[in-house]
């Protein structure tokens, strides 16, 4: 594209801004699997073309190159509004310490330990602070909940979900909250918890105050099952429901275009190989995989293998049980010797690197929910 650019240019008449459409495309794709000329193709966009994702992108090919500097300089040249993000703050602290900037460092983590959020968490724990959870409950207006309960496409709603059919089950939800106001809608997410609808809370609950409605967006099920396979796998429970929540919220009857089943999201053939290796006589093909103790026995056996494999880093099993382990080699062979924060951001699979943050962050909300406190 790149060696053809100047021809076509000429030939189609392109303006310097469809150049620059050109130009920022061309460097994405190479920066988003680094290759060497990430940094030359993203200094070649043109100003007016760069945008949140490119600016992302810059940080994280410097940081790849372990361009402390670089990759400063390309957190201080994002958005204002991009660098309050709590990763951007987080990741600004991190380069200044990298360039011998300890006092400037804490300013900046002070402001990212505010955020209840995976980077957040992680600046609370540099300052061994709390972390900033804030639970909200439901406002128990017992007239508000009844009035909720007697709309009769909602009714209709749960029913359908009870009977496994999700399809219209979703359409009649919309239908009843399209006519809620914000308290209905959040009782509305209560009753559909109450019959195992637990996915309602992750779809309709929005906004900075309804995200502290934890013990709706972060369901406990199977709790029995979840610390008794934990334990004889030696793993966190609260890292089991974190998985659990990411991959399926809790459904029992999930299944992702990859086919990965059940709780857990258990591929077919990996379930059968754990399955094999444990003696799971219980295990009778797929199908066994929409059983919840069947799935967490084979899913936390799994985890329990990843994490001997991995040598006890949580971060990668989590990488590789998301993206593979051909990726997480990959990464692991290009920068397997980096701190587990910038392991994690260069990344190059968005859906990884996004999913690693997001479970690890939630296991702090389950640690919470399951023990009462969030240890660091």
């Amino acid at each position: 594209a790149q060696a053809l650019l100047p021809a076509l240019t000429a030939a189609l008449q392109l303006d310097a801004g469809q150049q620059g459409q050109v130009k920022y495309q061309i460097a994405l794709w190479t920066v988003a699997s680094y290759l060497p000329d990430s940094a030359r193709r993203l200094a070649a966009v043109p100003a007016a073309a760069w945008d949140e994702r490119l600016h992302e992108w810059q940080v994280r090919e410097a940081m790849a190159r372990s361009d402390w500097p670089g990759a400063l300089a390309a957190l201080q040249a994002m958005p204002a509004t991009q660098r309050e993000d709590a990763r951007w703050q987080w990741f600004t602290a991190r380069m200044l310490e990298k360039t011998g900037r300890q006092s400037a460092a804490q300013v900046w983590l002070q402001r990212a330990a505010r955020s209840p959020s995976f980077h957040g968490y992680l600046a609370a724990d540099r300052l061994n602070r709390p972390y900033a959870l804030c639970p909200l409950e439901l406002d128990g207006d017992s007239a508000v909940r009844t009035e909720v309960a007697g709309n009769l496409a909602l009714q209709r709603a749960l029913m359908l979900h009870q009977l496994d059919r999700p399809g219209w089950a979703a359409r009649e939800w919309a239908h009843a909250l399209a006519g809620f106001n914000d308290t209905q809608r959040q009782h509305a997410v209560a009753l559909a918890s109450g019959v195992g609808w637990y996915d309602r809370a992750v779809f309709a609950l929005k906004g900075e105050q309804e995200m502290r409605l934890y013990s709706l967006r972060f369901p406990l099920h199977h709790d029995a099952d979840i610390r008794r396979h934990a334990a004889a796998n030696e793993l966190d429970p609260a890292w089991v429901a974190a998985e659990i929540r990411a991959e399926s919220t809790f459904n029992p009857k999930a299944r992702s275009p990859a086919n990965a089943l059940g709780l857990m999201q258990v591929i077919p053939s990996t379930g059968q190989a754990v399955a094999n290796r444990l003696g799971l006589d219980s295990y009778r093909g797929a199908e066994s995989l929409y059983d919840p103790e069947t799935n967490i026995t084979i899913g936390t056996a799994y985890l329990r293998e990843l994490k001997q494999k991995y040598d006890n880093k949580p971060y990668v099993v989590l990488a590789a049980y998301n993206a593979g382990p051909t990726p997480a080699a990959r990464w692991l062979t290009q920068r397997g010797d980096f701190d587990p924060d910038i392991w994690i951001e260069t990344i190059s699979y968005k859906e990884t690197r996004d999913y690693v943050a997001r479970v690890l962050a939630f296991s702090v909300i389950y640690d919470w929910r399951l023990n009462g406190k969030a240890v660091p």
